[in-house]
């Protein structure tokens, strides 16, 4: 199937209620064509990408871009910003005692900072953030960056993973580039430490940042990886959102697509070597 790019003009597309950078011409690109990614891994997906520099947008199943869904632990990057900004968390170094609960991961099953819990994606160091911080601060910076719905119900110390908490592809990807371009209401301080704890290849022509998602129910999984490449050409910065889903709690290609197939979609397109 040949792709095609698609000019039209964008009056009506979903972002935080403050913060609407889409209504204006842009390029889109449908990449339907790459849908093959989901099937080969067995499990269903979208794409969206905005490449700032040309403000050009890259979509996989178009019709996904502004469907809510919990963000998972995609949701760490603004948990790790409001915690700073809070003073709950120090530094990027800011050590947090372990609950000695068994969570089946032993990586996480100790005391971490907040790198760590970030590279190992540890949900109770987030979930004390939240308690420390409070349910009304947490909903203060949820609604002051306009943070998908905002919604806290369900527990506000739960609920990005299994609460009220939703976010769309677009949404996502709206909060990832106001962080890359300095436009959060969070100091730069807090955005530079956030900034540099989701680095996951940094190397002589581009810096990838990111952080997958999981949230399982009695229906499936909604998986995510999120995040920006900064390229040393100087073009871009391009701002990234992949979602899968899958009725098969069990599936042993889910976890691994997450980030694969986004990984993937950028060779292909010519963002990453």
């Amino acid at each position: 199937m040949r792709h095609a790019t698609i000019f039209l003009f964008c009056f009506a597309c979903t972002s935080s209620p403050k913060h609407d950078r889409f209504k204006h011409t842009a390029a889109w690109e449908i990449r339907d064509d790459l849908r093959f990614l989901y099937d080969s891994a067995k499990v269903s997906g979208s794409f969206i990408m905005h490449d700032v520099g040309r403000d050009r947008w890259l979509f996989i199943d178009s019709a996904e871009a502004d469907v809510p869904t919990l963000p998972a632990s995609s949701f760490k990057i603004f948990s790790s910003l409001y915690g700073l900004e809070s003073g709950v968390v120090a530094d990027a170094d800011f050590v947090i005692p372990w609950d000695g609960t068994s969570y089946g991961r032993a990586e996480i099953e100790q005391d971490l900072t907040l790198r760590q819990a970030m590279e190992r994606s540890a949900y109770w160091y987030h979930r004390e953030i939240a308690r420390r911080a409070g349910s009304a601060a947490l909903k203060h910076w949820l609604d002051t960056v306009g943070y998908g719905n905002a919604d806290t119900s369900g527990g506000f110390d739960r609920a990005w993973v299994a609460g009220g908490l939703r976010i769309t592809p677009r949404q996502q990807v709206d909060f990832l580039e106001r962080l890359q371009q300095n436009d959060l209401p969070f100091s730069q301080r807090s955005m530079d430490i956030v900034k540099d704890i989701t680095i996951q290849e940094d190397t002589l022509g581009y810096k990838l940042h990111g952080k997958t998602g999981w949230a399982m129910g009695s229906d499936g999984s909604i998986g995510w990886f999120v995040g920006w490449v900064e390229k040393a050409d100087g073009s871009g910065p391009y701002i990234f959102a992949n979602r899968l889903w899958t009725g098969d709690t069990l599936s042993g290609t889910f976890g691994p697509a997450r980030r694969a197939i986004a990984i993937d979609v950028m060779q292909r397109v010519g963002v990453l070597p």
